[in-house]
């Protein structure tokens, strides 16, 4: 699918704020509320907008600390340590990357141990798991999902 300018104005404002109402964004697109509504509609079913939630301030929330884990793993066990880490709490993100590692994650926790016990006793049991060092935010600046 490829989105035209009123596509993207329309993402923009629900990211912006996903209870927009759909006469503010009719007026801001120049489109009636029922033509926003088959454009939002479309975009769902074609899975850009994939569902709707709460933006939540991590540190507010509790989880003060984000870590990078650079997982180091087997090749031939890349995805499934991916789905086992996709799965766990805390978890944000888990990509495959270039490089040594093979596997990157995003994991916020309340405090650093909670972070030293994870790679510990869970991340670096897995199966086809070589080796895992951690990488600790001092300061986060930008955190986005996506920012159009």
């Amino acid at each position: 699918m490829e989105l035209d300018s009123v596509d993207i104005k329309i993402l923009e404002m629900l990211l912006e704020d996903g209870r927009e109402t759909l006469s503010a964004i009719a007026d801001e697109v120049g489109l009636s509320s029922s033509g926003v509504r088959r454009r939002i509609k479309n975009l769902e079913r074609e899975n850009v907008i994939k569902g709707y939630t709460a933006k939540v301030d991590p540190e507010k929330a509790g989880y003060d600390i984000v870590a990078f884990l650079n997982v180091d793993v087997e090749p031939s066990e890349v995805r499934r340590v991916a789905s086992v880490l996709a799965r766990c709490n805390g978890v944000c993100e888990v990509h495959k990357t270039t490089g040594d590692h093979g596997l990157i994650a995003k994991y916020r926790a309340e405090d650093r141990g909670v972070i030293s016990n994870f790679v510990e006793d869970r991340v670096s049991t897995y199966q086809g798991v070589r080796d895992v060092t951690i990488t600790v935010a001092m300061e986060t600046y930008k955190e986005e999902l996506l920012d159009i």
